[in-house]
């Protein structure tokens, strides 16, 4: 559409805003000024919830059909008031299209041969939309389209009306010479629903109220008028059409373009004495964990001004981008031919107060005990590894307890890398500890073969040392998160008894506890090496282990249980557990001890969280 605030150029500029955010799809994304709704869909297309919002019916329109709107609409009521056996949009578009002309309100007031010779639309589409407005108002009153159907045939009639318009870009005034478009014939086509299984909403509202109402906004984009140039006058007619001139809300037009009052539709932010004090009552009163302002060097409030408004909400970066500028009819040869679009990233204090990034819909999920969705990839599976963890139980790990890039990742048995290959993924510092060197390689094999894209996203270090020694090369207090599966005792050197498959060892290095023949000896070497990795940990940090319970032969030995006495021993706290069901990957699985003694087939492993608190628990 036809647009001079239009957003299409500038999503690059906008996407690096959203991307700092680190909140995944899901998140609550607010558009404020929506306008045409390109930024609103962009981010419903990406599975954002989106929140929509204008104060123009037009816009209003478009947010009802592209953003509210998720699935094609059924039109049922409308099947049978037209006595149809099928329907679908299509249908309904075909039959506005073949309505017979009307001479009404748009063709005798916006058209050559009307009463005040009016050149926006040739006389044919204007008795079009005539028709195909009154037909869709008719439907309206008779009760046979619901809400969302009504706006999605606005939306298919006023971009329609965009294509055939007599004007050079805005309708404050229509051209003298006939274009090349508008003496096209005006076609409706069928809007293209954004599909979605979110609750995203569109409101007509003025934004310096609606910003009260609506909390807990992930993301909130602002995109107000940036100068003096009301929005309501320059798309009156679409405005028109939108709202129509039926009973009572028929509008008085006057003046040589026909513009209609729009006194109730004036932005306070296109007044220079104004804008700042808009701008800095709507900034206070958001409730939200980023806020990003688009706006440019021409606009009516100063970057200073911007600044200091935005200083008292939070943190702020400026991205900036050379734009081509809007050309007016007025302008001057002289005038600059580009301008300077800015993106003022704000983090508020919500943002820094979160456990981490994820939306609603994905804490919930992953809150449940029980993790049955976690699978290895086909590089995973290709690697053949003895007791390999995936990388998506360990991102998922990251996501849940870590709220932003650029923290510091350990796996203090890092084996082959899955820890350290998913902290760099999300942006992450990463540290591996390892007594194995055949190990290391293996890790810069994956890293160098199939995830070479995110070598480059945080600080590699892989530590061919015993772990036992590791506050002599990582810093005390430094580790945000670690996130390890130490040996389960010496079981790889036996076969898995749910389906007896053979086992295969780490190492056969005297310093890999994996080797040690003595349950009791095991468990103390593995306390003297997580009193140290503890010793690394920060304040308030985490400490992930992941375990399964092991039996051999005729003895069962609780591993779990003895790892939780072992880390609260050395200063951790146990917060919690879950259950990472593996049973498909069992797919050989005997009827243990059967008939004599029945035995269970542990086909979980305990994925148990440690928190080391400071003196502020």
């Amino acid at each position: 559409m036809r647009y001079y605030g239009g957003k299409d150029k500038l999503l690059d500029l906008i996407e690096i805003g959203v991307k700092k955010t680190e909140l995944n799809h899901g998140a609550k994304f607010v558009d404020l000024f929506t306008g045409t709704t390109v930024v609103a869909q962009h981010f419903k297309k990406k599975g954002y919830t989106v929140i929509a919002n204008d104060f123009l019916e037009f816009s209003f329109a478009l947010a009802k059909t592209y953003i509210e709107l998720n699935e094609e609409p059924k039109f049922l009521k409308l099947k049978k008031h037209l006595g149809v056996n099928h329907i679908d949009q299509n249908y309904v578009i075909g039959y506005l299209n073949n309505l017979s002309p009307q001479k009404s309100f748009i063709f005798k007031n916006y058209c050559p041969d009307g009463n005040e010779g009016r050149r926006y639309f040739s006389n044919e589409n204007g008795q079009k939309i005539d028709a195909i407005r009154e037909k869709i108002e008719e439907w309206k009153k008779a009760d046979v389209v619901s809400e969302l159907e009504y706006y999605y045939l606005i939306t298919a009639l006023l971009e329609a009306i965009n294509l055939v318009s007599n004007v050079a870009g805005t309708y404050s005034a229509y051209l003298k010479i006939w274009d090349q478009r508008a003496v096209k014939p005006i076609i409706l086509t069928a809007p293209e629903i954004i599909p979605s299984n979110r609750n995203n909403k569109a409101f007509k509202r003025n934004a310096n109220e609606l910003i009260k109402e609506i909390k807990n906004i992930d993301i909130l984009y602002l995109d107000p008028p940036y100068n003096s140039r009301q929005y309501a006058a320059n798309y009156f007619i679409l405005e028109l059409v939108a709202e129509g001139w039926f009973g009572a809300k028929k509008p008085v037009i006057t003046g040589k373009t026909g513009m209609r009052n729009y006194d109730h539709q004036l932005s306070e932010y296109c007044y220079k004495g104004r804008a700042s004090k808009a701008l800095d009552y709507l900034i206070s009163n958001a409730s939200a964990k980023y806020i990003l302002l688009s706006y440019n060097n021409e606009g009516v409030i100063a970057d200073n001004e911007i600044k200091n408004i935005l200083t008292r909400k939070g943190k702020v970066q400026l991205f900036k981008k050379t734009h081509k500028r809007y050309k007016s009819i007025n302008q001057k040869d002289d005038d600059p031919k580009n301008t300077e679009e800015r993106l003022y990233f704000i983090e508020t204090s919500l943002a820094t107060k979160r456990a981490n990034k994820l939306d609603g819909q994905s804490w919930l999920q992953y809150s449940f005990s029980i993790w049955r969705d976690i699978a290895k990839n086909q590089e995973e599976y290709r690697l053949k590894h003895p007791a390999i963890f995936p990388l998506q139980l360990a991102e998922r790990i990251i996501d849940v307890l870590t709220n932003g890039s650029g923290k510091n990742i350990l796996d203090c048995f890092a084996g082959s890398g899955s820890t350290l290959i998913a902290g760099l993924k999300k942006g992450m510092n990463v540290y591996g500890v390892d007594v194995s060197d055949e190990f290391q390689k293996l890790f810069f094999s994956r890293i160098n073969n199939h995830y070479l894209p995110y070598k480059e996203n945080g600080k590699i270090n892989y530590f061919v040392k015993d772990a036992r020694e590791i506050t002599k090369f990582i810093e005390p207090n430094s580790i945000d998160l670690c996130l390890t599966s130490p040996p389960y005792w010496d079981i790889l050197n036996a076969r898995r008894s749910a389906d007896l498959k053979i086992g295969r060892n780490y190492t056969n290095k005297t310093q890999d506890i994996g080797n040690i023949e003595s349950y009791n000896n095991f468990l103390e070497e593995l306390k003297k090496i997580m009193a140290e990795v503890s010793k690394t940990i920060r304040e308030n940090g985490y400490c992930v282990m992941v375990v399964m319970d092991i039996r051999k032969g005729s003895k069962f030995y609780p591993f779990h249980s003895d790892v939780a006495k072992i880390m609260e021993e050395v200063g951790l706290t146990f917060e919690d557990l879950l259950i990472w069901d593996r049973q498909k990957e069992y797919n050989n699985c005997k009827p243990l001890g059967y008939p004599y003694k029945f035995i269970v087939n542990k086909v979980h492993e305990y994925i148990l969280i440690f928190k080391k608190y400071g003196h502020n628990k």
